[in-house]
């Protein structure tokens, strides 16, 4: 008797989920490359209000500049690391909008202080 095995064969759709979810992972971890631009951004901000002869001192603005940074590393990691399963496909794609927009506040929002 003979037996033989074959390897189960994807639908097109099976692929091309596969491939968006790829395509979402790489923007994740495109995400959080910028990230430390990001940071460096801010900071140097953060910096150049520090010397400021007008007050010198940090607002809650910076703060909140980095705190939006964070809040962006927490969901681009989440986006970019969570198995297929346990995200769909809409959240995965609303989180790295999210990511970005987070990434993109953090300066602007230490720009206003």
């Amino acid at each position: 008797m003979r037996t033989t095995t074959t390897a189960p064969a994807f639908t097109p759709e099976q692929t091309a989920d596969r491939g968006a979810l790829l395509a979402l992972r790489l923007w994740a971890l495109g995400g959080l490359g910028l990230l430390l631009g990001g940071y460096l951004v801010t900071a140097a901000i953060a910096l150049i209000d520090a010397v400021d002869p007008a007050d010198g001192v940090a607002g809650a603005y910076i703060s909140a500049g980095f705190w939006s940074l964070h809040l962006s590393g927490l969901v681009g990691l989440a986006a970019a690391a969570l198995p297929a399963g346990s995200m769909l496909r809409g959240a995965r794609c609303g989180a790295v909008v999210a990511q970005y927009v987070l990434l993109a506040a953090g300066p602007v929002l230490a720009l206003m202080d």
